[in-house]
């Protein structure tokens, strides 16, 4: 997945730096966001994967459902949280910032695409 995320990265940066050459002004707001972004996904994929991984080892059914998805909620709020100062603070482009969030769901999209095992 990381020549995939790295493909996607810089195609997301030329395009910011298609965007600073058309406005003619640099805003490293948006450079700062990719890289949030990028640090933002890996770290709420590896937390999904440690906390499945965790509840899954337990062999109960019930809790590791409930589990996941107070995880799931806890992880997205913070992020959320995180993004809103972020963006407020003018640290940060939206835009940017969220893309590398949708960086596992079109691997795995594109991934399924082309196995023909399926």
């Amino acid at each position: 997945m990381t020549p995939f995320m790295l493909i996607c990265d810089g195609l997301v940066a030329a395009g910011c730096v298609i965007y600073c050459i058309v406005n003619k002004a640099f805003d490293y707001a948006l450079f700062t966001g990719l890289l949030f972004g990028n640090i933002a996904a890996v770290i709420n994929f590896y937390m999904m994967a440690y906390t499945a991984g965790k509840l899954t080892m337990r062999g109960e059914r019930v809790k590791p459902r409930r589990m996941m998805g107070l995880g799931y909620g806890a992880r997205i709020i913070i992020l959320f949280v995180v993004y809103y100062l972020l963006l407020t603070l003018g640290v940060i482009r939206f835009i940017p910032a969220v893309i590398p969030l949708l960086y596992p769901g079109f691997y795995y999209k594109i991934k399924a695409m082309f196995n023909k095992s399926v």
